[in-house]
Parts: structure tokens; C-alpha cells; sequence
């Protein structure tokens, strides 16, 4: 009989700890899935906080070369101008292709026109948002008369579910409910053909 009552004694002991193992072992996992959710969700914020920063760099440079803005509605002191301005208008996957933004002219070390040194800020703009931002590109419309909505556009994992479909990603559209909606400050234009889980925020700049 005492040797019936260890036996009992020990497989209750054995199964003890190995309940006791599981329930670490599951403790482990949600611990993981916490710290990847946590990376994760850091990265998206780290993001929006740089959104500001950003769209005030394309401001400024828009209010120090306004003959340059003026490039897009054609006028100059009365003369017609050459160049685009600061239209910011190819597509999220073309930018993100693009190893590094260029400019033919490097307008910090000589003097450029104003075409020229649009040219120069978008390129220095689009490396800034590539660096500030994972999958970072921006997206410009407008002119100086009716200002220019500036969009920062980046990849957020958070924005896609397990099948990477889009999760609450809204387009811009004119549509009076559309545009009243919280949604709308986050949506990505039209022309910019956002991929499932970027993020956009757009803003009006005048120069």
C-alpha cells in the first residue's frame, strides 16, 4: 500500500509540472505577441509624430521660393514661367522604386533659379521622407492661388490584416460626407494609387 500511495504521489507531481510548463509556455507566447504588436504599433506612431515635421520642411520651402511655386500657375511678375513647380504628382510605387530622389542640380553649393531649386527641394523632400518613414512618399497638388495639398505618404503594418487587405483605408474623395468624416485627414488621393496599408495625411500649405 505505501508504495501504491508514491506512485500516486509522484504521477501527480509529474503532472503538476507539466501543467505548470504549459501555462509558462503560453505565458511566453503572449508575452511575444505583445512585444511584436507593441514594435509594431511603436513604428506607426513614430511615423505620425514625423508627418508635422515633414509637411512644415515643404511649407517653408514653398514660402522661401514662391517664384518657384509660381511655377505651376504660370506667372511671374507678368512673364509666363518655366517649369512645374512643386507638383509632387507620380504614383507611391514609382517613388518607392526609385533608389534615391535626384535633382540634375545640387542647389546648395550654386546659385539656381526658381524652377531649378523646385526641382532640388522635391528631391531633398522625397529622401527626407524616405528616411523619416518606412516606405515613405508624398504626393503634391495645387498651386499658389488656392494653395497646395501636401500628402505624407508611408507603409504601416498596422493598417493591413493577417491577409494583407487594407484595414479602414479611406480614399480622398469631393463628396461633402466624405470629406467630414475623421477618416478623410488619414485618406490617400486618388492619383497617388496607395497600395493596401500605406498611410496618408494630407494638408493644405499656402505659400
Amino acid at each position: 500500500m505505501m508504495m501504491t500511495y508514491r506512485a500516486r504521489q509522484s504521477g501527480v507531481a509529474l503532472i503538476e509540472a507539466l501543467v505548470a510548463l504549459l501555462i509558462f509556455s503560453l505565458g511566453l507566447v503572449a508575452i511575444a505577441g505583445l512585444m511584436a504588436a507593441a514594435v509594431k504599433y511603436q513604428t506607426g506612431n513614430e511615423a505620425r509624430l514625423n508627418v508635422s515635421a515633414a509637411i512644415n520642411d515643404l511649407s517653408e520651402r514653398l514660402r522661401i521660393n514662391a517664384p518657384g511655386a509660381n511655377g505651376y500657375s504660370g506667372v511671374i511678375g507678368g512673364a509666363r514661367a518655366t517649369g512645374t513647380g512643386y507638383q509632387l504628382t507620380e504614383t507611391y510605387s514609382e517613388q518607392v522604386a526609385e533608389a534615391v530622389a535626384d535633382s540634375p542640380t545640387d542647389c546648395g553649393q550654386v546659385v539656381c533659379s526658381p524652377a531649378e531649386l523646385a526641382v532640388f527641394d522635391l528631391a531633398s523632400w522625397k529622401n527626407i521622407l524616405r528616411t523619416a518613414f518606412p516606405g515613405g512618399a508624398g504626393y503634391i497638388t495645387g498651386d499658389v492661388r488656392s494653395g497646395f495639398d501636401v500628402s505624407v505618404m508611408w507603409f504601416d503594418k498596422s493598417a493591413v490584416d493577417e491577409k494583407g487587405a487594407a484595414v479602414q483605408q479611406a480614399s480622398c474623395t469631393g463628396k461633402v460626407k466624405d470629406q467630414q468624416t475623421v477618416s478623410a485627414r488619414f485618406c490617400c488621393p486618388e492619383g497617388a494609387e496607395a497600395p493596401a496599408g500605406v498611410r496618408c495625411y494630407t494638408a493644405r500649405v499656402l505659400p
